[in-house]
């Protein structure tokens, strides 16, 4: 429903930021003199910059998400003896890093980005030895093909007779991906078989339609001529991997897809910084949902009093703008969300460029309703964000148009808004662009980035936006929300650790989460295969309480802009080594 995150950053935890802004950074973040580095901080330095290095050099698709242009005519990094190479350079990194940077001497900034880079090369051993989605997952494949060329056409960061070339060089190599794929997949769950199937329909699509309309207006016969030729040769690969999909593959699909719970332990541990126990975790995911459930109720009851909550929820829906007016609706809606965020001291907004509110290109409208699209880190050239909408097709009955703008109802696209923009992703990323450290800017944790979003849709309310009989109908669409990532949350810790089946998960859904069906089968079948989907309701939980002990340690010093701007000051570290940072608290052993 939200981020464009299906066509994601490859084999990597990327979380990219954007290049909007070219404020200076704050105190705690000024850039640091190199003359005045300690030898631990200047070995640090040299141990990231050559990672990285390697790891774009490896992945060109990393690099071009990245926004470094040096390897996009270029495609690798899926064989077998890629992986295997990869994975042997991972291990050595890892038993080098305490050998070259002496931990201890590092002051807290730096020892935040020593401990997020060392985890990071654990989750990356293990998702190569234990998860093995590259022997698992025939999604996997589809992704790179799908990555290597969408990545080319999305962003405006080169002319597009550059881009078009370099999208004909990767192309020549997307063949060996699926023969590479035919020749690795052992054993996959029947369901990821059956999505690949799905999937593999919007692959070929990119390719036979998205491709030539986004190339159209570049004029080069003899390029075109190229594009053709390497189209057909990937058109035939694409159609020959299906065929193995529903031929080969599918009928000897009998594999289990959850990872197990000390797979998923250790996820957490590396990734998101949590050693919490499963039962714990899952007894306050219960308990959080009643609660929820039980506000969702009293809020519906103010609304409508007798009427079933669902209904009530669904009445509110109708109230939408026009198909064309849906722009202008959601850029008018963004710069009110701003100017509250501005108004009540919410959180510092540091940059007067704004996100641009555009239709949702063409070729990604199957993917998404509203989305926020920013560039990497290191992009110089295409550095504006976009906040997608999509509008109805126009070949749909009224029906359908009036079901697909429902989506964008006045009391939906607010929530929605302030959890895509202001102040949650777009605000997030302008932040992170001012974090001087390459280890913070590129890599981070899904529980602060979604936590901080799905915690920005209460906290606004909270604080007051929208007043009056609009406040209980914006309330119950948050809670709606929160109900679905609280749900995601139960879910994906049950699926892979409690023997939870796939039709548990949609019928928990549908009662827990009040979805539709086909809502409900989406969301588990994104489960089966996205274990940690968790981290929406964890990451705002973890928020929460990070706030609550601010307050306690800060007394009157606390004001919530002071906690906000000092929270998204530091990237996204997983939330406990902001703790550490915020709170003064020891590394936890």
């Amino acid at each position: 429903m939200h981020s464009m995150r299906v066509l994601g950053a490859l084999s990597t935890l990327l979380l990219l930021s954007p290049a909007c802004t070219a404020s200076r950074p704050p105190a705690s973040q000024a850039p640091v003199d190199a003359s005045a580095l300690s030898p631990a901080q200047t070995a640090l330095r040299a141990f990231v910059d050559a990672h990285f290095e390697d790891h774009f050099r490896r992945f060109p698709l990393s690099a071009t998400q990245a926004g470094i242009h040096t390897y996009d005519a270029e495609l690798r990094g899926f064989t077998v003896e890629e992986r295997t190479a990869h994975l042997a350079h991972l291990k050595a990194e890892l038993e080098a890093l305490p050998q070259r940077v002496d931990r201890q001497a590092l002051p807290p900034l730096d020892q935040a980005d020593y401990d997020i880079l060392e985890n990071h090369l654990r989750a990356r051993i293990l998702d190569h030895e234990a998860v093995r989605g590259w022997e698992r997952n025939p999604n996997t494949y589809l992704g790179i093909a799908s990555n290597a060329v969408y990545q080319l056409i999305n962003r405006d960061f080169a002319p597009m007779p550059e881009r078009m070339r370099s999208a004909v060089s990767r192309m020549k190599t997307v063949p060996a991906v699926f023969t590479v794929a035919q020749g690795t997949l052992k054993n996959p769950p029947r369901l990821w078989t059956e999505i690949a199937l799905q999937q593999a329909a919007g692959t070929r699509a990119l390719y036979a339609e998205t491709l030539p309309k986004a190339f159209a207006s570049v004029k080069d016969e003899a390029l075109h001529a190229q594009f053709q030729q390497e189209q057909a040769r990937c058109l035939a690969a694409i159609d020959g991997y299906l065929r193995f999909l529903r031929e080969d593959l599918l009928p000897r699909s009998q594999g289990e897809f959850p990872i197990g719970e000390a797979v998923y332990r250790q996820k957490l541990r590396y990734e998101e910084g949590v050693t919490e126990d499963i039962d714990s975790l899952l007894a306050w995911g219960h308990a959080e949902l009643k609660r929820t459930q039980a506000q969702f109720h009293e809020v519906a009851g103010r609304i409508a009093p007798g009427q079933a909550p669902m209904a009530v929820y669904q009445t509110l829906g109708r109230e939408h703008p026009s198909p064309e007016a849906l722009v202008d609706t959601t850029r008018a809606t963004l710069e009110e969300l701003r100017q509250f965020v501005i108004d009540r001291n919410i959180i510092t907004v540091p940059s007067e460029v704004r996100a641009q509110v555009a239709e949702t290109p063409a070729f990604n409208r199957a993917l998404s309703f509203a989305s926020i699209s920013i560039a990497g880190p290191f992009e110089t050239k295409a550095t504006e964000a976009y906040y997608y909408v999509t509008p109805p097709e126009p070949t749909w009955t009224p029906e359908q148009v009036a079901q697909h703008m429902s989506f964008y109802n006045r009391y939906a696209l607010p929530i929605v808004s302030v959890h895509e923009a202001y102040p949650g992703h777009y605000v997030q990323f302008l932040w992170t662009r001012k974090v001087d450290s390459k280890v913070r800017r590129m890599l981070g944790s899904g529980s602060f980035s979604e936590g901080w979003g799905l915690y920005t849709e209460q906290m606004m309310l909270d604080e007051g936006y929208g007043s009056g009989a609009q406040a209980d109908k914006l309330r119950l669409n948050q809670l709606a929300l929160y109900l679905q990532r609280l749900a995601r949350y139960v879910v994906g810790l049950s699926l892979h650790t409690r023997g939870m089946t796939y039709e548990q998960a949609v019928s928990f859904f549908e009662k827990e989460a009040y979805m539709t069906r086909v809502n409900a089968e989406r969301e588990a079948r994104r489960g089966t295969s996205d274990p940690t989907y968790l981290v929406y309701a964890l990451g705002k939980k973890l928020i929460l309480q990070l706030r609550e002990d601010a307050q306690a340690k800060w007394g009157q010093d606390f004001t919530l802009k002071r906690f906000h701007d000092e929270l998204v000051s530091y990237g996204y570290p997983p939330i406990p080594i902001l703790r550490r940072l915020m709170l003064g608290e020891a590394a936890a052993p």
